[in-house]
């Protein structure tokens, strides 16, 4: 060691020397230089040498994270499991769950509801101009919008998918809502939709997607149903099919999509999607658990399927739909027509319990349908308030009769009345629960439980029940004219309750005879008032769409949802697969 700066001083200046004559320099003068060192000078040396490369590495991977960011990339596949089987991929005919799923990947609209639940332009540019006396829609289209086939999208499609829509010999089941309303093409790519009378609900009817002129201008009305494009969809939409895999049978067994290059929106970031078809609910969460599914969607209210939280490698997304539990009261039954009964039969109902042993908490406390999403206060309580149910018969005249131990009337009239459901699940179950908490009150609730098929035809078409208990699915807009107008009492009217009220239904007309939101959103919030007051009804839970997808899956965002088969809204931002770009 004593003599080790000293010969380094000398081994210096050879290098010096060395590099002076650089010009020289090659591989023999460095180890020519390297062997006039000592076994630790060499040792000093190359680790100078190694900590000199190590630091130029990471001074460089610094810099580069630094000028660089994370941004999704191409790539990657998913497989989704669906229950049933793919019948109709064509938005007029579409009504079951595999096709509405499709149809949304495989056609755009003219508008189409974004994560958060607002109505967007899709194929439209922008908002439609209204006219003053509203009426008239005037909307411009995209002009880089190309169908599968490469073939450009115009007015000429729109126009063609309305006039087949409204013609009663194609048999969509969306026929119904266009009768009153004409569409014009002003230009190639702009079109004006005129309603017969002002419609505040309309602008929701644009969602319906589009259908390709090309192709199906080429089949009449008598082969629509049978046409081979009802599988093989022609669309303009994010993805285009790929591949239907069939059984000998001919039983679908699987579609694969694939992302089109050529969609206006951007191509979509998942190159490959595989949707695999089940007969059962038990085959396709079996499926799912052996990894032979990446994802699938289910909701409670309507299925027996259940996931328990904390799946391994997956994520668990969870959005309130507009369909509910409801309980109905026939109003022109006696004792149901006495507005005491049903609040103090609103106030028993503990809303958690039922939440909590009937769907295993996949349900959410209710907020109200009749208003807008973003207008939705805090639901109503949780639990029962029985104290307070048993004061509001007191005061009504319903009487604890000590011989029977239930309650009456003045005129000696038992409080008791029947129940009806269907014989799903989750009706059925929820519906035992229910007479168990009103029993509390010292009320005898009788229960009928039917088929479906049995219960509507002959209790809900004829009005032919005390109470009933039975689910309601809503659309994206609040009009609650179907459900709750008078003239809407009998049959294929969908007031069940036989509500009757001459304010209800002045609201309910203003709200809907105007495109002006602020004005329809006052309307809503009182007749929402109103019906709280009155209690024709009790909102008992509010279900969920419940989708589960693997962790790989990036960017899903769902905040709010109308329909399960919306769960695709911004498909082209989901992503698999990452990269790094200078910022």
């Amino acid at each position: 060691m004593n003599g080790f700066p000293n010969n380094l001083i000398s081994y210096t200046r050879a290098i010096g020397e060395g590099l002076r004559e650089i010009k020289h320099l090659n591989f023999s003068t460095l180890r020519k230089v390297f062997s006039l060192m000592g076994k630790r000078e060499k040792i000093v040396i190359l680790a100078l040498f190694a900590l000199a490369l190590g630091s130029l590495f990471w001074s460089g991977r610094n810099f580069y994270y630094r000028h660089t960011q994370t941004v999704p990339d191409k790539g990657g596949s998913y497989t989704e499991g669906l229950l049933g089987q793919p019948t109709y991929l064509n938005p007029l005919l579409a009504h079951e769950e595999p096709d509405l799923s499709l149809t949304h990947l495989l056609f755009a609209s003219l508008y189409k509801y974004d994560a958060s639940g607002q109505l967007a332009p899709d194929l439209a540019d922008g908002l439609p101009q209204i006219s003053p006396d509203q009426k008239q829609y005037t909307i411009n289209l995209k002009r880089d919008a190309l169908w599968h086939n490469n073939k450009p999208l115009n007015a000429d499609d729109v126009i063609f998918t309305f006039q087949i829509l409204k013609d009663p010999s194609y048999k969509s089941p969306n026929r119904g809502l266009w009768q009153t309303t004409s569409v014009e093409k002003l230009s190639d790519f702009s079109i004006k939709f005129i309603t017969k009378d002002v419609s505040g609900p309309f602008l929701d009817n644009l969602t319906l997607p589009i259908l390709p002129k090309n192709i199906w201008s080429k089949v009449d009305a008598q082969n629509f149903l049978l046409s081979k494009f009802n599988l093989e969809a022609i669309g303009s939409g994010p993805y285009t099919i790929k591949q239907i895999k069939k059984l000998p049978s001919g039983k679908v067994e699987a579609i694969r999509l694939e992302a089109f290059d050529g969609y206006f929106g951007g191509r979509a970031k998942i190159d490959q999607l595989n949707f695999n078809f089940f007969d059962t609910e038990n085959d396709l969460l079996n499926a799912f658990h052996a990894r032979e599914i990446q994802g699938l969607s289910f909701v409670p209210l309507g299925s027996n399927l259940y996931l328990e939280a904390g799946q391994k490698n997956a994520q668990i997304i969870t959005v309130p739909l507009p369909q509910y539990q409801i309980v109905f009261f026939n109003l022109t039954n006696k004792i149901l027509g006495d507005v005491a009964v049903r609040r103090a039969l609103s106030l028993a109902t503990n809303r958690q319990e039922i939440i909590n042993q009937v769907f295993s908490n996949q349900a959410v406390l209710p907020s109200s349908p009749f208003v807008y999403a973003s207008d939705r206060t805090s639901p109503g309580p949780s639990s029962a308030d029985i104290f307070k149910a048993q004061s509001l018969l007191d005061e009504a005249g319903w009487k604890l009769d000590a011989k029977t131990n239930q309650r009456v009337n003045k005129k000696g009239q038992a409080l008791e009345f029947t129940l009806a459901t269907s014989d799903s699940q989750v009706n059925s179950k929820a519906a035992e629960l229910l007479i168990k908490q009103w029993q509390a009150l010292n009320i005898k609730v009788n229960l009928t439980v039917l088929p479906y098929k049995q219960l509507t035809q002959n209790m809900i078409k004829p009005r032919n029940f005390d109470a009933l208990l039975f689910p309601q699915k809503f659309g994206a807009d609040p009009d609650p004219f179907l459900f709750w107008h008078s003239s809407q009492i009998k049959d294929p009217g969908y007031n069940l309750t036989g509500f009757d009220d001459s304010v209800a239904d002045k609201l309910i007309t203003e709200a809907r005879s105007t495109t002006d939101k602020n004005i329809r959103r006052q309307k809503y919030l009182q007749f929402n008032d109103l019906i709280n007051s009155k209690v024709p009804v009790i909102l008992v839970d509010q279900t969920e769409c419940v989708y589960v997808l693997d962790n790989k899956i990036k960017n899903v965002e769902l905040t709010t949802l109308y329909d399960p088969s919306g769960r695709f809204t911004n498909i082209q931002n989901w992503y698999i697969n990452t990269t790094r770009v200078w910022k």
